[in-house]
Formats: C-alpha cells, structure tokens, sequence
C-alpha cells in the first residue's frame, strides 16, 4: 500500500488572526525597554549641579597666610606664658615646702627652754625672707596682654 501525502493549503499552514490585531505591540515594547534602561542610567550618575553650601564662604572665610602667621605666634605666646607660669608654680611650691620645714625646725628649737639662740634668730630670718618670696610669687602671674 502506498501512501499518499496531501499538502494542505498556505492558508492552513498559517493561519490569519481573526480578531483584534495590535501592530503597535512589538514597536511599544522596544520603546519602553529603551525609556526603563535610561532611567536606571540617569539614577546612578551624581546630581549635575553641585548641592549648596550650609554656610556662606563670605561669612566664614579662610585665613590667609598672614593671619595663619598671626594665629601660630599667638599660640606660641601661650604656650610659652603657660610654661612660665608652671615654672613659677613649680618654685613657689618649692619655697613652700622649704618654709614649712624651717618653720617646723625653729619650733622645735624654740620650744626648748632657755634664751634664743644665733641659729633660731637666723631661722626666723629665712622664713621671713622665703615667707615674701612666696606672697611675692602668688600675686604675679605671667599673662599675654
């Protein structure tokens, strides 16, 4: 037996839409893929004009290099009156402790019964002496001015 084939028609083998027909789908698509990927592009680059500023230049303005000249021997004057001042400090606490030593030796040897001696009478002379020093050292301070 033998078999036949049969073609069937072009017009089955494709058959036309019957119905709506939306020619304007596929160009659409394209358009809109186009319009989504430029929108990404456009969200990462940065904004085109630079943000404001919160402060005004003209209010804060730099200092140049003068007044940078200016500002540095300030400091330095500072510091140096702070290191005097720590110096002095440092004496005067010094001249304080050798008072209060001499002071507790004179006691002791006054408190002794008996007229005072040469030595007590030197004593009492450096205390006297250190005890201006010191009043002296607490009412100066060393400031810019």
């Amino acid at each position: 037996m033998r078999w036949i084939l049969f073609r069937a028609p072009a017009s089955e083998l494709f058959p036309q839409r019957r119905g709506r027909s939306f020619p304007w789908v596929f160009p659409g698509a394209v358009l809109g893929s186009i319009l989504a990927l430029g929108g990404f592009a456009q969200m990462s680059q940065p904004p085109s004009r630079p943000p404001k500023p919160l402060i005004v230049p003209e209010a804060n303005p730099t200092p140049d290099a003068n007044d940078r000249m200016v500002m540095r021997q300030n400091k330095l004057q500072d510091r140096n009156f702070d290191l005097a001042n720590t110096e002095r400090l440092h004496q005067m606490v010094k001249a304080s402790d050798m008072l209060q030593t001499i002071a507790i030796a004179l006691k002791a040897e006054a408190d002794k019964p008996g007229p005072l001696s040469e030595n007590e009478i030197r004593k009492a002379e450096t205390i006297e002496r250190l005890a201006h020093i010191v009043k002296e050292r607490m009412t100066i301070t060393i400031a810019p001015n």
